[in-house]
């Protein structure tokens, strides 16, 4: 116990009055997650709730997210759910202005993605372009669409944070437009968080590891390729998708004022490996 005499915690005189320390609350910010009715994308819009923010969730299949905005309004939490394909390119814009009437947005997370497996020589053209609509097209436009709103209306704390992954820095074996796929949102994330910083909007990317999703099921269903998965990660397991929050809410957080451009990876030590 501290008695009156006693110096207050952190009140180091070379630092008293020369910084702020913030922690990463999102108390009074609203975050819009795609993808938000499953996996990482439901993890992820739970963990911004508990965090402190209103959350707009976004997915295609109405019983998810109405299951998720559920557990959020249990939870003493606030969500709002939106039944949205976010390969509906033509209609972001219309949603973007729906959710941000309710309240300004000051976050998105783009949780929503799609894999395909096949053969790079044989992997047909409908299938490379869904997945880049899904993985690219799909979030550049919905944060292009945000950001107009907020650098019109000259917001603060404004973040954009991506979701990239492995194949955004190495081979996928037979994920070919997958790995094109997350390997461009790095540009993206460059690009924008470059023309945009004079705004006070800042952009970044969280890249999973190996985590157990639908995305990763059918690879992981089998034994062989279970083992070679694991036995790449010094961490010795899979990631669970709740471990993924604390790396987007703290980029959404003015914990992170400071930082953009960058990208996280939450791989269990795999590349550093």
């Amino acid at each position: 116990m501290r008695t009156r005499n006693e110096p207050r915690p952190h009140a180091h005189p070379r630092l008293r009055g020369a910084f702020t320390v913030r922690a990463a609350p999102l108390t009074d910010t609203h975050v819009l997650v795609t993808g938000a009715g499953r996996g990482i994308g439901r993890a992820l819009a739970i963990a911004c709730c508990h965090g402190g923010a209103a959350v707009s969730i976004v997915a295609r299949t109405a019983a998810q997210i109405d299951s998720v905005a559920q557990e959020i309004r249990d939870s003493g939490g606030t969500a709002y759910p939106y039944l949205f394909d976010v390969t509906s390119t033509d209609g972001i814009r219309d949603l973007i202005a729906t959710v941000d009437v309710r309240h300004p947005i000051t976050g998105v997370v783009h949780a929503a993605g799609i894999q395909i497996r096949q053969d790079a020589v044989t992997f047909g053209v409908d299938d490379w372009r869904h997945v880049q609509q899904v993985n690219v097209e799909a979030p550049f436009l919905l944060s292009q669409a945000l950001a107009q709103l907020q650098i019109s209306d000259q917001r603060e704390r404004c973040s954009h944070v991506f979701t990239g992954s492995l194949g955004s820095s190495i081979a996928i074996p037979r994920g070919v437009a997958y790995a094109a796929s997350k390997s461009a949102l790095l540009g993206i994330v460059r690009t924008l968080a470059t023309e945009w910083a004079t705004h006070r909007i800042r952009v970044n990317a969280v890249a999973p590891g190996y985590f157990l999703t639908e995305l990763t099921r059918d690879l992981l269903s089998d034994p062989a390729q279970h083992a070679r998965v694991l036995s790449r990660i010094p961490m010795g397991r899979l990631g669970q998708p709740e471990e993924l929050g604390g790396a987007v809410t703290f980029l959404l957080s003015e914990a992170a004022s400071y930082i953009t451009g960058q990208v996280i990876n939450v791989d269990g030590g795999w590349l550093a490996s």
